[in-house]
């Protein structure tokens, strides 16, 4: 039987299959990391699923070593062609499962765990070993989607009616915003800031670009340094520190 890391690596395998569709709430998440680490300087990071390494690749000016990891080969190729040839020996690239790579505890002054919770075994054991590989006073960037706020109804519907014709390989994760925020206490994670916002409606990409969709988001919650309406939105990402 295909384990659900295995269904989950051949997603992420043909990454334009989700880089393109995403681009815009890449963006997003890019930003929001800038603007929630902007005065901090770093000697080691860790990015959890790093993807095409967007979102952490321009951390690089300010901290001495990043590791990127994730179950995709395709995808640590592309994060690697981004690398600036005088970094190449700052980097370290680890192809696999994050709650099997091999980490020192206490080892990390951030740690980006962004687009992954969806999509694990168990969240509550990533963000338990977040927190064992965080200093203490540490920061961790963390993002999921509550999947039972409102916002999040026609994702929902959407994927039901979608089984019907097409079955999904994995189910991906539904959270709630407690359970996170409690798993989070549990582990001495103290959230210190939150950008909150809603993406736009399934369909939007029939009548909306990349670009639009990004300023309609824009528009509604604000830039991430001035969350507005945030009531209005399921998707998280919270600035914690390790205590």
């Amino acid at each position: 039987m295909t384990s659900k890391a295995e269904h989950v690596k051949a997603l992420f395998d043909v990454p334009g299959k989700y880089l393109g569709p995403r681009r815009f709430d890449i963006e997003i998440r890019v930003e929001t990391v800038h603007e929630f680490t902007k005065n901090l300087t770093f000697d080691r990071v860790l990015d959890i699923g790093c993807g095409n390494g967007a979102i952490s690749l321009p951390l690089l000016p300010r901290c001495s070593k990043l590791t990127l990891l994730d179950i995709s080969k395709n995808m640590l190729d592309l994060a690697r062609r981004r690398v600036p040839p005088e970094r190449v020996n700052d980097i370290q690239l680890i192809e696999g499962e994050f709650l099997g790579a091999d980490a020192q505890q206490e080892s990390f002054d951030l740690i980006l765990c962004i687009g992954v919770l969806a999509h694990v075994d168990s969240p509550a054991a990533v963000i338990a070993r977040v927190a064992q590989l965080a200093k203490p006073g540490s920061w961790v960037l963390l993002e999921f989607t509550d999947a039972f706020h409102f916002w999040g109804i026609q994702v929902i519907l959407y994927q039901k009616l979608l089984k019907l014709v097409r079955p999904e390989p994995y189910a991906l994760n539904r959270l709630k915003r407690r359970q996170i925020e409690n798993i989070c206490q549990e582990n001495s994670l103290k959230a210190l800031a939150l950008y909150r916002y809603g993406l736009p409606p399934i369909g939007a990409s029939l009548f909306m670009d990349q670009e639009q969709m990004y300023r309609v988001t824009r528009y509604l919650f604000g830039p991430s340094g001035r969350n507005r309406n945030g009531w209005m939105g399921n998707q998280f990402i919270y600035l914690l520190q390790k205590t």
